[in-house]
C-alpha cells in the first residue's frame, strides 16, 4: 500500500509488453504516456529495477518516480511505439500504434486527464500522436510536455512539422538553444515557452550543461536527465491531478 493507493502493475495492450512499461494506479484521475528520443531505450539494469538514479533512459525514471512518489499512472514508450528492449523492432508501431493504445486505455477510464511527455524526437512523436486523436472520436489532451523536442532527420531541414492541435488545451515546451531543437514555438498562446539557456529560469547555471549552446549537445542530452526539470514537469502534472480530482469530486 503507498498512501492508500494499491500500486498494480499490468500488461501493456502490445503482445509481450513488458509489465513495467505501464505503471497503473488505483484511481488515477490523470493516465501520462511519456515517449522517449531516438537512443533512449531503457536499460536492462532499468527494466529490472537494479540501474538505481541511472540507466539510459531519464524519462523511463520519470515514469517510475511519478508512479512510485506521485501516485500517477504512468507508461514509457520509444519514439517509434515501441515497448522497452523493442526499440530497433522491425515493423514499430510508431504514433498511430501509441494513439490506439491510448484510444483503448481513454474507453475503460474516460474520466482519466492525458497528459503526453516527449523528449527529443518523442516530442515529434508526441505532437503526432495529438494529431491522430484529433480525429472523431476525438480525445482530448489535457496537457503535453516537450522536453526540448527536435525533428531532425525527421522533417525537412529538421524543423517543426505542423501545428499545436486543437484537442490539446495547453502545452509547455522546455527547449535549448541547440540547433537541433526546436526552440521557441512562436504564435501559439497553448503554450509555455522556456528556454533553458535562460538563467531566469533557473536551469542554465554557472558549471552546470550548456542548455545555451548553439552547437554543444551535452545540453540536449542532460536535459533528460535533468532533477531539476523532471520536478517541474511533476509539479505541472500534480496540478492536473488535483484540478480532475476536484472535478471528480464535484467542487
Amino acid at each position: 500500500m503507498i498512501n492508500g493507493l494499491v500500486m498494480t502493475m499490468v500488461l501493456a495492450t502490445a503482445v509481450g509488453a513488458d509489465a513495467a512499461d505501464r505503471v497503473t494506479v488505483e484511481s488515477s484521475p490523470v493516465r501520462v504516456i511519456l515517449i522517449g528520443g531516438f537512443v533512449s531505450d531503457p536499460s536492462q539494469a532499468q527494466i529490472h529495477g537494479t540501474a538505481g538514479r541511472g540507466g539510459n533512459s531519464g524519462l523511463y525514471r520519470l515514469q517510475n518516480d511519478l508512479a512510485q512518489y506521485d501516485r500517477v499512472s504512468a507508461e514509457y514508450l520509444n519514439w517509434n511505439g515501441t515497448r522497452t528492449g523493442e526499440i530497433n523492432s522491425p515493423k514499430p508501431p510508431m504514433a498511430t500504434g501509441i494513439a490506439k493504445s491510448v484510444r483503448e486505455v481513454h474507453a475503460q477510464h474516460p474520466e482519466e486527464r492525458l497528459i503526453i511527455v516527449g523528449n527529443s524526437w518523442g516530442g515529434h512523436t508526441a505532437r503526432e500522436v495529438c494529431e491522430h486523436l484529433n480525429v472523431a472520436p476525438v480525445i482530448p489532451v489535457e496537457h503535453v510536455i516537450f522536453l526540448d523536442p527536435s525533428s531532425l532527420a525527421r522533417v525537412k531541414h529538421g524543423q517543426r512539422e505542423g501545428e499545436l492541435p486543437s484537442n490539446v488545451r495547453r502545452a509547455t515546451n522546455y527547449y535549448t538553444r541547440h540547433l537541433l531543437s526546436w526552440r521557441h514555438w512562436a504564435n501559439e498562446p497553448r503554450v509555455e515557452n522556456i528556454d533553458l539557456g535562460d538563467p531566469e529560469h533557473g536551469f542554465q547555471v554557472e558549471g552546470g550543461p550548456p542548455y545555451d549552446s548553439l552547437i554543444d549537445t551535452k545540453g540536449h542530452i542532460y536535459a533528460e536527465w535533468d532533477e531539476r526539470i523532471h520536478y517541474d514537469i511533476r509539479r505541472r502534472i500534480a496540478r492536473v491531478r488535483f484540478e480532475q480530482k476536484q472535478t471528480l469530486r464535484g467542487d
